[in-house]
């Protein structure tokens, strides 16, 4: 597996621009979600032989508290004719005691419309109003797109070392 890039950003309200109809993740969704994951990292740099199944169980692990507590209210997806287009899952991470971003995917056919900025800025947006003051992520070096796309949103590189709080 290629090396991670650890990201975080100091939370703010961010302008939602796009209009896409949205609505908080749900145990319902798990089939859904497994689906998405797999064909959004299918092919891809994070893909590595993983089956449906497979992707079931890693969404299943983030719903129901493997990586810490789902923050279901800040945890978005994005649908049309019963099939998620894009979706954010945001969990409180046991090992960082902060937000963290799970999984942030698009599927193919959908990708480079903005859902997924969309869907990050309502789930930061969420989180500010919230009171958290940051959220992590962790993303793998060479996924370009997704790391100008965290970049455009304010989020930077977190150096070996460095503790807990974003500067102002």
């Amino acid at each position: 597996m290629p090396p991670r890039v650890r990201m975080k950003i100091k939370l703010r309200r961010l302008p939602l621009r796009g209009g896409w109809l949205f609505r908080p993740i749900t145990e319902g969704d798990l089939e859904a979600l497994g689906t998405l994951m797999l064909e959004a990292y299918r092919g891809t740099i994070d893909y590595e032989g993983e089956t449906l199944e497979d992707a079931k169980k890693e969404v299943w692990t983030v719903l129901s508290g493997g990586y810490g507590a789902c923050l279901k209210d800040c945890s978005y997806v994005i649908e049309a004719e019963d099939e998620i287009l894009s979706a954010t899952m945001v969990v409180l991470s046991d090992e960082m005691d902060r937000p963290l971003l799970a999984f942030s995917m698009t599927h193919p056919e959908h990708k480079r419309k903005g859902m997924a900025e969309f869907l990050l800025k309502a789930s930061i947006n969420w989180l500010f109003d919230a009171g958290y003051e940051e959220l992590l992520l962790v993303v793998t070096e060479g996924n370009a797109g997704a790391i100008r796309l965290y970049e455009k949103l304010g989020f930077r590189r977190v150096e070996e070392g460095e503790s807990g709080q974003v500067p102002g």
